[in-house]
């Protein structure tokens, strides 16, 4: 299932997070990771919540291979949600190609539920998408 979250509106990072704890809750194994969104106001929810993972961008690592390395973590199965927070966003500044992004979103196995956010999304990952949530300004 792949779920997209987008817009120019604030609250992405705030909707992921609630997706993520909602899972853990119901003790799937969460992995979150951030193509630059900030956990820090969240902290103490993950700190309490075992079945989460989170990934940040180290400062020294390229993008394509932060994503490489966390498409790799997130096949090992051991995961039932993988949240992509700001993943588009670095599609848009073509630090990921499109075609990298789209084809690992394409061939995930089913059993994952993917949650994916951008301020701005290509019309073909709106086609392959499940769910879609556009926030507005306004």
């Amino acid at each position: 299932m792949l779920e997209i979250y987008y817009g120019d509106k604030k609250g992405k990072t705030r909707m992921c997070t609630g997706a993520a704890i909602s899972a853990a809750l119901k003790k799937k194994n969460v992995l979150m990771v951030s193509f630059g969104a900030d956990y820090e106001d969240y902290s103490e929810l993950f700190e309490i919540a075992p079945h989460i993972t989170r990934l940040t961008l180290p400062a020294n690592a390229g993008v394509r291979e932060y994503f490489d390395h966390a498409a790799r973590i997130a096949m090992t199965f051991r995961y039932s949600v993988l949240i992509l927070d700001g993943v588009f966003d670095s599609v848009e500044k073509q630090q990921l190609s499109i075609s990298e992004v789209y084809e690992f979103l394409s061939n995930a196995p089913d059993s994952l539920e993917i949650i994916c956010t951008g301020q701005r999304v290509q019309e073909r990952f709106l086609k392959i998408a499940d769910e879609i949530v556009e926030l507005k300004k306004g």
